[in-house]
């Protein structure tokens, strides 16, 4: 079957075949700029998706080294304590 805008055939001269495929062509047709959206919208959600990932391993890095400098500041405040403690004992003692 050559169908083109200048050559297009008698729809009542062509067979059921020739009907069917002409009908599959043109949905065909319609279907692929849909088929490109749905796949651009699809690589738009995962890069999307991929940069928040990044940026939430990013601020959970983050959130570990500011856990642990607090960790040692209250591990220094613990010991602050503990000699401030000795030293009022040692006071009391004087």
């Amino acid at each position: 079957m050559s169908d083109s805008p200048i050559d297009i055939k008698s729809i009542a001269s062509m067979t059921n075949d020739d009907i069917e495929a002409l009908v599959h062509n043109i949905r065909e047709r319609r279907m692929k700029p849909i088929r490109d959206y749905e796949e651009m919208t699809e690589m738009r959600r995962l890069a999307l998706k991929e940069g928040l990932e990044k940026q939430f391993d990013k601020q959970i890095e983050m959130f570990a080294k500011e856990l642990e400098r607090a960790n040692r500041a209250v591990d220094k405040l613990e010991e602050r304590s503990i000699k401030l403690r000795a030293l009022r004992m040692q006071i009391a003692d004087v």
